[in-house]
């Protein structure tokens, strides 16, 4: 028979463990611990994660077929044609409607797409007694480009009785002949004679002449101070151009100041004509300019017909 205190003594033997015993239990209990924690949050939150990462991927394929609508879209306009984007910038800010350019208010020029300084000149040239009598009279505005007259072409409405005036004034111009002159040999009297030239604007135009040595082109008096495309067309057929009065200036001899007087040289031009001759000897046609520094075809352009080497 086992006695009581035996059996005692024998569990006590049985959970009885060593210190390494122990540290094991501890260990063993902590990595128990953690795969139930894990088992709880961590698995759960992967889970998720994973679904976001799914809708994530569903939002670079959406991206994805995007970039190929756009590489789709942009073949199609491979064939844009580039040179007639002015026309396509006209359409988009023109709102056509049928109009009588002879009547209009500034406020419709600008509801019907032009800008307010396109306004003011066709206002001006209106209120200076200019007059539209046929569809072509309105493309001879500067302020309206090719592009702009052509969309609006179909729109213009004249009635037939200012058509009709328009066939008198002609025939009395021929009975009035226009008066012309030289613009170039013109003192201020003879060009206050024409209609619309006042003494002071007489003067700006003599001024501007001399200083130039001469206008080459009609389109030149565009450049006199105050000079707008009403008024330029209201006068431009009473002048005419002697091209043998142009003054021209000796660019051999010619000093930086001297050329500076000139409206289309500026200080860094003329030095670098100056500068060019300085180094290199004299010019001997007026084209070599173009090899000093600062000078562009479209500034040599402009002057080579006031130069001369000679």
């Amino acid at each position: 028979m086992i006695k009581p205190k035996s059996i005692i003594t024998q569990f006590k033997f049985f959970f009885s463990f060593s210190k390494g015993e122990r540290r094991g239990i501890v260990i063993l209990l902590t990595l128990i611990l953690l795969l139930i924690i894990s088992k709880l949050f961590i698995i759960p939150v992967l889970s998720n994660s994973n679904k976001n990462f799914s809708s994530i991927d569903k939002e670079l394929a959406k991206f994805e077929a995007s970039i190929d609508t756009s590489s789709n879209s942009y073949k199609k306009n491979e064939k844009f044609d580039f040179n007639n984007s002015d026309r396509g910038f006209a359409e988009i800010k023109l709102n056509p409607f049928p109009f009588n350019p002879n009547v209009m208010l500034k406020e419709q020029w600008i509801q019907l797409g032009l800008s307010e300084k396109q306004a003011n000149v066709i206002q001006n040239y209106l209120s200076k007694g200019g007059k539209f009598y046929k569809k072509e009279d309105f493309k001879k505005m500067f302020c309206i480009s090719n592009e702009e007259y052509r969309i609006l072409e179909n729109y213009i409405t004249i009635p037939d009785n200012q058509k009709s005036a328009h066939e008198n004034i002609k025939y009395e111009t021929k009975i009035k002949p226009i008066f012309i002159v030289d613009v170039n040999t013109a003192d201020t009297n003879d060009l206050q004679e024409i209609k619309g030239i006042g003494a002071s604007f007489a003067r700006r135009i003599a001024k501007y002449r001399d200083l130039l040595g001469g206008f080459i082109k009609k389109e030149q008096l565009l450049e006199v101070f105050g000079m707008d495309s009403a008024r330029y067309l209201q006068i431009q057929a009473s002048f005419t151009i002697n091209p043998s009065a142009i003054q021209k200036i000796n660019i051999n001899k010619a000093t930086i100041q001297e050329l500076k007087k000139h409206p289309y040289f500026d200080y860094y031009t003329a030095k670098s004509v100056v500068m060019y001759r300085t180094q290199k000897g004299e010019y001997k046609t007026v084209s070599e300019i173009k090899k000093a520094n600062l000078i562009y075809d479209d500034f040599y352009d402009k002057i080579y017909p006031y130069l001369t080497v000679n």
